[in-house]
């Protein structure tokens, strides 16, 4: 029986065409071995949307304020953009892939973040898996644009596609989060890379502040996917993703036989 992998895809890969051919290429290959969910971001295109609407766009704590008029720009740049983009690239290799958000079937249950100045900024509160599940078993590969459904309005809601992505590999418990970005993984404080961490060990790195900024989202997510039940998360460079097929299999050798000292090109992440 194939297991789950969920794969964030993001970061300045996705600008770059031999990198998105290759990351294709790479599924194809992978889907042979594995159940697979991709779940994607999309900062570039919102921020080019926003813009081109007279919308004016700012963070707090690393999230978009997004109020009513932005929300409508985040959902068409990611649902109507990147989503169809990401799924007719899948699709041109055969990768039986559908694109879906957070709101089919209300699969991302989501309550706007507690600081009501970031508007429609969500937080998950729940996944709930059946489409999931109904796709894998027709060995579909589930697309997600980060759009979280809000109980009781409906609205749509703005959400951290690492942290939606993490949020389906916990509750799927699948084998392996992995998280395509635009750093080489975990750096200690000689910027040399690390390439397995325990959750123990995260929390000292945030303590020492060696990990912070930007890597404590991603952080946040691989922990909460291992909280709820995935075995292992891991973090590369979309530089590397033609060797993607390559890095499922060391990792799973690594996981089978306890033995991380092969593991290299990214930092992984277990109990």
């Amino acid at each position: 029986m194939k297991k789950l992998i969920v794969i964030k895809y993001g970061g300045h890969s996705m600008n770059d065409d031999i990198l998105n051919h290759a990351f294709a290429q790479n599924i194809y290959k992978a889907q042979k071995d594995w159940h697979i969910i991709i779940g994607h971001g999309g900062g570039p295109q919102i921020n080019t949307l926003l813009e081109n609407l007279q919308i004016e766009s700012s963070f707090k704590n690393g999230l978009r304020i997004t109020n009513e008029k932005a929300i409508k720009a985040v959902e068409m740049a990611l649902c109507g953009d990147v989503n169809t983009w990401l799924v007719s690239l899948l699709c041109k290799e055969n990768i039986p892939a559908v694109g879906l958000t957070g709101k089919d079937n209300r699969t991302i249950i989501a309550q706007k973040n507690t600081d009501k100045e970031l508007g429609y900024v969500g937080d998950v509160i729940n996944i709930n898996p059946d489409l999931c599940l109904l796709l894998l078993k027709n060995n579909y590969v589930p697309v997600f644009a980060p759009i979280g459904y809000e109980e009781n309005t409906g609205n749509s809601l703005n959400i951290n596609a690492d942290t939606a992505t993490g949020a389906l590999a916990g509750a799927l418990q699948a084998e392996l989060f992995i998280l395509i970005t635009d750093v080489a993984g975990v750096l200690d404080e000689n910027k040399t890379l690390i390439p397995h961490l325990s959750l123990t060990k995260i929390q000292k790195l945030k303590e020492q502040k060696i990990i912070y900024d930007g890597m404590i989202p991603k952080i946040e997510s691989c922990e909460h996917a291992i909280a709820k039940g995935c075995k292992a998360a891991f973090i590369f460079d979309g530089k590397n993703i033609a060797t993607l097929s390559h890095i499922l299999e060391t990792l799973q050798n690594a996981l089978e036989k306890n033995d991380f000292s092969a593991l290299q090109n990214g930092t992984l992440i277990t109990q």
